[in-house]
């Protein structure tokens, strides 16, 4: 019992802790049939004092108001939420054909007035058949299980499936939306094994729809029907042509009225229903699709809609190997997911990457709002003056049927050189120096020279052969030795060659000390600098001309494995992404130093 009485308590602490925002709301179908009963109800969120409604010339009120109320308690992540509701019922008839208001309710909550919204309803006159099928059986004085027999036939009218398209005729890649229905007079149990149909020629894009937990009440040529959108698209045909938009298919499972003999006087009270299914096709639609005109900008790529290009780049004033972003962004309406990258002259002395493409696109039955951006990361290697050309986007405008083209830049960057640069200038002038001669045209002569004999000289002695051969011998090897050297010294590329290695070691020691002191910045400049180098002098191309495409192609052309070539080029992409980028697993200072290190050990070995 005192736990009972501590619910109790705490129930009414709830309700009294947290007070609700008086709610008061009318509900009715919004169509109905001359002489159909149905059911006008109003809620309220509060226990109220007092509650009024107003009667409405035409119809009926046949019962009511009855009422009923729910009430519970919920604790969620210690927050207690209380709801409570309460339901006026009235059971009315609709007795003249027109358009009606029900006025306003009123409940008095806390001494306070709240009303209801005003509800609208249309009555019609309902489907002659019926009409006709329903007064005859009551004059031949049928049973219900008989009149039930009777109209148990289900037509195509009863229940079928619509494809509405809001355009029949349009140009290619100009969208149309395409909308799948369905209508029933029937109570719809389960729909189940949709076939969608094919879409053959267009690109179809999935339009956001509510889902179908119940089907509304729409007026279709006089008559009630029970409808709910079970697909929508926005279309974009690809082709020219009559392209048809194949038909829907769907399991639909309905309640019928029972035709077996009553047996109880309880099936006749209460009715007696069984449930059936039948497979529902919707109609086939055709489309029209006009080509495009014939005077197409040399640079139009298909973009079709009502659109707009911007462009801009974040800075215009670099140093060497610092990153320069060039967005460009088209925004409208249009076929905005299929545009492509547009094509824009970058100068050749600029490493440009793949553009990171995004987009921000919504798709409404007016069709795709949005936008599309391209974003190019730009890095200078050299110092200088250059532009970006201007560059143009065209696209077909639906709404003047025309060709559109917009421009763009050009832009101008200035490129400075920036601390420890290792850019080679190779000089191609050299000086001259004349030789002078100094000395005497006549020298004295010695007296004090010592004269030897003849006989005493070693010229013709088996000495002098023996020197004379070893002189000759170590002449020729001094002589070759000279000229390998004086070749190998006249050959730059081939002393780079062969100090690559160690000027890459040198290079990879400096990156290893700004890594123990963590500075990345410097870490990662060195390490690009390191491989670039070390390419540059294996591969006898200068920095100035050395790229990504050209050091592939030479060391493929020197049997290098892809793998290498690309382990490389990685390294060096990790490198220039981590300087401008938030740091991931593969851009850690020391997973990269390794990296380096390993790559260069196997090039080594190739690149002899």
């Amino acid at each position: 019992m005192k736990n009972w009485y501590l619910i109790i308590i705490f129930l009414m602490f709830a309700k009294c802790a947290f007070p609700q925002d008086v709610t008061f709301r009318a509900s009715a179908p919004e169509v109905v049939e001359i002489g159909q009963q149905f059911r006008l109800i109003y809620t309220v969120n509060a226990k109220p004092e007092n509650f009024s409604a107003q009667a409405v010339d035409g119809i009926s009120v046949l019962a009511g108001p009855s009422t009923s109320q729910s009430s519970n308690v919920s604790i969620i992540n210690g927050k207690v939420t209380q709801n409570f509701e309460l339901r006026y019922t009235y059971i009315v008839q609709a007795n003249k054909e027109g358009k009606f208001i029900i006025p306003s309710a009123e409940v008095v909550v806390d001494k306070k007035t709240y009303k209801s919204e005003s509800i609208k309803i249309e009555v019609i006159k309902g489907g002659s058949t019926n009409n006709q099928t329903r007064n005859a059986s009551t004059a031949a004085g049928l049973n219900q299980t008989e009149h039930a027999a009777n109209t148990s036939q289900i037509s195509n009218k009863d229940l079928y499936i619509k494809i509405f398209v809001t355009k029949t005729k349009v140009h290619q890649e100009e969208h149309l939306i395409a909308t799948i229905k369905l209508f029933s007079k029937l109570n719809i149990t389960r729909l189940d094994n949709a076939k969608l149909p094919s879409l053959k020629g267009f690109i179809a894009q999935d339009l956001e729809i509510p889902q179908l937990t119940s089907l509304n009440r729409e007026r279709i040529n006089d008559e009630i029907y029970l409808t709910g959108v079970l697909k929508k698209y926005i279309l974009y045909p690809q082709k020219t042509g009559e392209l048809t938009i194949e038909p829907f298919e769907l399991d639909v499972y309905y309640q019928k009225p029972n035709n077996r003999t009553s047996r109880s006087m309880f099936d006749d009270f209460f009715g007696s229903v069984e449930t059936e299914g039948r497979k529902v096709y919707s109609n086939s639609v055709k489309i029209k699709v006009d080509g495009l005109p014939a005077n197409k900008p040399f640079n139009f790529s298909g973009a079709v809609g009502k659109l707009n290009m911007t462009a801009s780049i974040d800075n215009s004033t670099v140093k060497t190997n610092d990153a320069i972003n060039l967005k460009v962004k088209i925004s409208g309406n249009g076929n905005l997911k299929y545009i492509n990258p547009l094509k824009i002259e970058f100068p050749s002395d600029f490493d440009v990457y793949d553009p990171k493409v995004g987009d921000n696109i919504k798709y409404t039955e007016a069709g795709a709002f949005g936008n599309k951006s391209f974003e190019y990361l730009m890095i200078p290697r050299h110092a200088g003056d250059f532009t970006i050309p201007a560059f143009n986007f065209s696209y077909f405008d639906t709404e003047s049927n025309k060709y559109k083209t917009q421009k763009a830049g050009p832009f101008n960057i200035k490129v400075t050189k920036s601390e420890g640069d290792t850019t080679i200038t190779v000089s191609s002038s050299f000086t001259k120096e004349d030789l002078k001669f100094l000395g005497q045209d006549i020298r004295f002569i010695k007296t004090d020279s010592k004269l030897k004999k003849s006989n005493q000289f070693i010229f013709g002695s088996r000495m002098f052969y023996a020197f004379y051969i070893a002189g000759i011998v170590l002449f020729i090897i001094v002589f070759l030795f000279r000229r390998k050297k004086m070749k190998e010294n006249a050959n730059v590329m081939l002393v780079k060659n062969k100090k690559a290695n160690k000027f890459a070691r040198g290079r990879l020691k400096k990156a290893s000390a700004y890594m123990k002191q963590e500075k990345s910045e410097a870490f990662y400049e060195e390490l690009v600098k390191a491989m670039w180098g070390y390419l540059s002098n294996k591969l006898g191309i200068t920095i100035a001309s050395l790229s990504k495409d050209n050091a592939r192609s030479e060391m493929l052309k020197k049997n290098v494995d892809e793998e290498y070539i690309d382990q490389i080029m990685n390294i060096i992409d990790r490198c220039e992404y981590a300087r401008y980028s938030p740091v991931t697993e593969e851009t850690k200072m020391d997973t990269l130093y390794k990296d380096a290190i390993k790559v260069i050990s196997k090039l080594q070995q190739k690149l002899k």
